[in-house]
């Protein structure tokens, strides 16, 4: 797509969206990835699109950014025309792919962090789930549900209290020793993907 911006020389976005999946193709994250540069038509043949760096970047996005809170003009959106934008995808591709895994890494990072955290945590709230059973076991008297008057219903779910109670109490200690590693695992990432959704073309008026 090819729309008239702000700026006095033509420039090309690349848009692309990284997607990452976790276990059992669960989304984790999800972000659009841009990457700019000049166009011109001097040499284009032979001298391939060179990504802009972290300034030009921003003001070609400051730029793109402006267009798009507009109105909407239909004039202002014209045709790829001559613009070969294959090509210049294909140029743009590789730092997308480079700036994507670099994304990738970084988000891998912080989503580690985070399942370690969340994992240590959950061994205090596993703990406390413990206690609670064994102080609700506590309050009842064995000796007392022996005693006649004692309803039978009343004994029964008693006893089906305890049996639950014990066997919660075994699957506790269970997550206590296996829950922070299953936490930090739904945070792995498994899976990513990459997927050029677009080429921009910011054309000055005068153009």
């Amino acid at each position: 797509m090819r729309v008239v911006g702000p700026g006095a020389q033509p420039r090309v976005v690349l848009l692309g969206r990284l997607a990452l999946y976790g276990a059992g193709a669960a989304r984790l994250h999800e972000e659009i990835i841009a990457v700019t540069a000049i166009w011109s038509e001097a040499d284009r043949d032979k001298k391939p699109l060179a990504a802009l760096g972290v300034r030009g970047e921003e003001t070609t996005l400051d730029q793109l950014r402006e267009h798009c809170e507009r109105p909407v003009n239909p004039r202002r959106r014209l045709s790829p025309g001559s613009v070969i934008s294959q090509r210049d995808a294909h140029d743009l591709e590789p730092e997308l792919r480079q700036r994507a895994e670099q994304r990738r890494m970084e988000v891998a990072r912080d989503f580690g962090a985070a399942g370690r955290c969340r994992g240590a945590r959950s061994r205090p709230a596993a703990r406390r789930a413990s206690d609670r059973i064994a102080q609700a076991e506590r309050s009842i008297d064995r000796n007392q549900l022996a005693l006649p008057g004692i309803a039978d219903a009343e004994r029964r779910q008693q006893e089906r209290d305890h049996r639950h109670w014990r066997t919660r109490l075994v699957e506790i200690e269970r997550e206590i020793q296996d829950e922070p590693a299953r936490v930090c695992a739904s945070y792995e990432i498994r899976a990513t993907r990459l997927e050029p959704i677009g080429l921009v073309y910011l054309w000055p008026h005068s153009n």
